[in-house]
């Protein structure tokens, strides 16, 4: 099954052996399918490079960092309606983890 180009790929696990179970389950698929084609969004644009540059850039704002000495550093870095969370190990080198950027609606 595909959906907007896409493969279903995860529902395919689904289907047994058994015809009477496989009519069923794909009658549930095709209507879960149908869901998801009308819920999800159908405008899709691709990033440019100024997208990509001003989604890496560091923000500037009030910082809360928390540490455990010589392991890990978490920072928290908030800047109008965007947050950027980031969990850096600290050995053997500086190394970041994890960055996420949110763009928080209150």
């Amino acid at each position: 099954m595909a959906l907007s180009r896409e493969a279903a790929w995860r529902y395919v696990g689904r289907v047994r052996a058994s015809t009477a179970i496989s009519s069923i389950v794909l009658a549930q698929t095709s209507a879960q399918l149908a869901v998801e084609a009308l819920t999800r969004p159908t405008y899709r644009q691709a990033a440019s490079r100024d997208n990509a540059n001003e989604f890496l850039r560091r923000l500037n704002g009030r910082e809360t960092q928390e540490n455990r000495a010589r392991v890990y550093r978490w920072r928290e870095i908030k800047e109008g309606h965007l947050a950027q969370i980031e969990l850096d190990a600290l050995q053997p080198k500086p190394m970041t983890l994890h960055r996420l950027l949110l763009h928080r609606t209150s």
